[in-house]
């Protein structure tokens, strides 16, 4: 089948494509399409965005979907290939990070579809493992811009990780110790060395990712530009919390202390643990609050049979709306992001937005969302009883609560508002399109 011909450009606009495994499902994809969203909104004069993604749900004329066309050979390659991997592999792949590991080995075509819309630059967002291989994506004739999700970009085939074998280039003796069969990491970070000669631009969503891409063997190399996730404030906005809490049922009289985050029991990365030996911990058990019914948590993002007991009473919400979440960080006195690993925390950023105040690790790209003792506080990482204790000391002020509310949401306008992230990327693109000229 031949490609069909790239639309017709704007006179005088560059051509972007944004490439992303979904454009709803999860944060990421979320993420990408606010970015998407931002830069047709603030920045359609100079620039045509498409998004493309195989597994759209968004009703949007300029998100194209489906699965990219493969030719017989490629299609008979992964066929063939993949049940052969799956089916009939040498050695078992065992690893003690859970997390998922995307090894991008075969083309789906999408590298050569991408090529014939003749793009000026081509966004990459979160891939996963089957939307484009390491190999079609060094066949793209236009330059990339990677906008980084999580670490797969600088690492292995891991999304997330915190052994820092990308610093040096996966050698063998790198390996952790819980680790054994094919070394798929060490295999996708040489096939990306392998594949990806030409610099790319990187788009961190924070400090501390930036320095991670600076670390990696594979990108120390590549301009590296910080910028955060969107966060539009004429959605996430607060409103009464008397009236919050009772649109989602919650208690009026204790003070409401927030947790959210997905499969959180199943992602160590995420901290449950670390929130719950804070609330257990004796900073915070010996604070004003020993009357364990004047302090309760809400749980979102997660039902209520995937959790053990909690150290305090809770309330489940399971996964929510976006109007519904504008409500719970509302109806919050606190929000807790305990992540041990974040890129940006977009969570975070919204519920900063809508006024909460926050309490989060110094050790990665949450310390960039808080700003402490002025929108929420930052303790070390991971000293749950300096957690318990933050969470207490701003509990115990409601005047303090009121004036960082504020100052959350007047800071988040500042350095999240779409047209201010959309004039950020503006400038990596046309430096990336004029590097082609």
């Amino acid at each position: 089948m031949q490609p069909q011909p790239p639309p017709v450009r704007p006179q005088g606009k560059v051509r972007v494509v944004i490439v992303a495994a979904h454009d709803s499902l999860g944060g990421a994809a979320r993420a990408i399409y606010r970015v998407f969203l931002a830069l047709r909104e603030w920045q359609s004069d100079l620039f045509e965005v498409i998004l493309r993604t195989p597994n759209k749900t968004v009703n949007d004329d300029q998100v194209v979907g489906g699965k990219p066309v493969r030719n017989r050979r490629e299609f008979f390659e992964y066929w063939i290939r993949t049940r052969y991997r799956k089916y009939f592999p040498r050695n078992t792949f065992v690893t003690d990070n859970p997390i998922l590991h995307s090894q991008a080995l075969y083309d789906t075509g999408l590298g050569r579809e991408i090529n014939s819309l003749e793009p000026d630059v081509v966004i990459m967002g979160w891939l996963g493992n089957s939307t484009i291989s390491i190999r079609e994506i060094g066949r793209i004739r236009a330059p990339i811009v990677w906008r980084m999700s999580d670490l797969w970009l600088v690492a292995g085939a891991e999304h997330v990780t915190d052994t820092q074998r990308y610093e040096k280039g996966y050698s063998r003796r790198s390996r952790p110790v819980g680790e054994s069969g094919p070394d798929i990491n060490r295999e996708t970070f040489l096939r990306k060395k392998r594949n990806w000669r030409k610099k790319s631009w990187i788009v961190a969503l924070s400090k501390w990712q930036a320095r991670q891409a600076e670390l990696s063997d594979l990108t120390k190399e590549w301009p590296v530009n910080v910028i955060p996730v969107p966060i539009d404030p004429d959605i996430w906005y607060p409103i009464d919390q008397k009236e919050a809490r009772k649109k989602l049922g919650l208690p009026q009289e204790p003070l409401l202390i927030g947790f959210g985050a997905g499969e959180a029991t199943r992602h160590r990365h995420k901290g449950a643990d670390l929130l719950f030996s804070a609330l257990d911990s004796v900073e915070f058990r010996d604070s004003r609050y020993k009357d364990s019914n004047s302090v309760e948590l809400v749980i979102f993002g997660e039902e209520k049979d995937t959790f053990q007991a909690t150290p305090i009473p809770a309330n489940f919400l399971g996964k929510l709306s976006n109007n519904e979440l504008r409500c719970v960080y509302s109806a919050l006195d606190v929000l807790v992001v305990p992540s041990r690993q974040e890129p940006f925390g977009q969570v975070a950023a919204e519920a900063q937005t809508c006024g909460a105040p926050i309490v989060v690790f110094d050790n990665s790209g949450l310390a960039d969302v808080a700003e402490d003792f002025v929108t929420g506080r930052i303790v070390p990482a991971f000293d749950t009883s300096a957690l318990g204790e933050a969470i207490a000391w701003l509990l115990s002020n409601e005047e303090w609560r009121c004036e960082l509310k504020k100052a959350a949401r007047d800071r988040a306008i500042r350095l999240w508002h779409p047209r201010v992230v959309a004039e950020q990327y503006a400038e990596v693109l046309r430096k990336a399109a004029e590097s082609a000229r």
